[in-house]
């Protein structure tokens, strides 16, 4: 099989690297922190130097990282990706960046012979370790064909969105009505409870109904029992994604009027000091300011 290179050995990479591994291939690793490091040595994945160290060994190279200026030193910056990869190799940025950054990237890429696809996924950590991301991949649609075979190796369901940018376009958007229905959870369930109607009730209302979402599925349990503190995806997270989907809209100028309002909630939270926590606790803003609560 294969040498697949993974850059960004965190909660998403994790869970890529052990799927690559289960499938067959071999996979050569990188991230700055040396715990990481030695979790990936202990899977069985060999653990590069540098991001260029990766590159002169592998020619599809993955990154899953924090965000787009990460993105832009690991591949530009000294000992960057782009200055060991052979002409011919791929890169699957699997991170969640702004569309700008993305086709700036891909335009460089090009002028080396290297094809860069923005492949931001979506499932948590949980879908990245059972292989079943969905992914949106943005890039040259005649070289999908070459690249799909690396992309079932962490996902299940893939989708071409069309050139450069637009799977990030796609992921900021997708990111955006999540975060939107969440908050919307949140008050919907803090009327509830301060009515005297039980939310967990009101929970099951929705699910059988026209309210039915896979967002409460996925956050409704923190939500509902207060534990904001098990983090499926964190606040921070989402708080970026936030940012980088209204500048994406400033840029289509396209107005940000139900986004714009749930942000605020967000950045209320993240000044709280729960940036680390579940993205769902942007709702305790909501119980705060209401005096209620929705856990009983």
């Amino acid at each position: 099989m294969d040498t697949i290179g993974v850059i960004g050995i965190g909660a998403m990479g994790k869970g890529m690297i052990g799927s690559l591994l289960a499938k067959g291939y071999q996979v050569i690793a990188y991230d700055p922190v040396p715990a990481a490091q030695d979790w990936a040595k202990e899977k069985g994945a060999h653990v590069a130097l540098s991001p260029a160290d990766v590159g002169r060994t592998a020619s599809v190279v993955i990154t899953s990282l924090p965000g787009p200026a990460i993105v832009e030193q690991v591949l530009l910056g000294e000992d960057g990706l782009y200055s060991t990869l052979a002409a011919g190799s791929y890169v699957l940025d699997a991170s969640t960046i702004d569309p700008a950054t993305a086709k700036r990237l891909h335009a460089v890429g090009l002028q080396k012979g290297i094809s860069l696809f923005d492949c931001p996924v979506s499932g948590g950590p949980a879908g990245s370790a059972a292989g079943t991301l969905t992914i949106m991949v943005g890039g040259d649609e005649s070289k999908l064909p070459d690249i799909t075979p690396y992309l079932q190796g962490i996902g299940k369901d893939i989708f071409y969105m069309g050139e450069s940018g637009s799977g990030q376009v796609a992921k900021l958007c997708h990111n955006s009505v999540v975060a939107v229905i969440t908050a919307a959870l949140g008050e919907a369930f803090t009327v509830g409870a301060k009515a005297g109607v039980d939310p967990h009730k009101l929970a099951a209302v929705m699910d059988k109904g026209s309210a039915h979402n896979r967002v409460l599925s996925v956050f409704g349990p923190n939500i509902l029992y207060g534990t904001y503190e098990k983090t499926v995806f964190s606040l921070d997270h989402m708080h970026k994604d936030l940012q980088l989907y209204a500048q994406a809209a400033r840029e289509q100028q396209v107005p940000v009027l139900v986004g714009g309002t749930v942000v605020q909630l967000y950045e209320a939270a993240k000044a709280q000091g729960k940036g680390a926590w579940d993205s769902s606790a942007v709702c305790s803003v909501t119980e705060e300011l209401a005096k209620a609560t929705i856990s009983k």
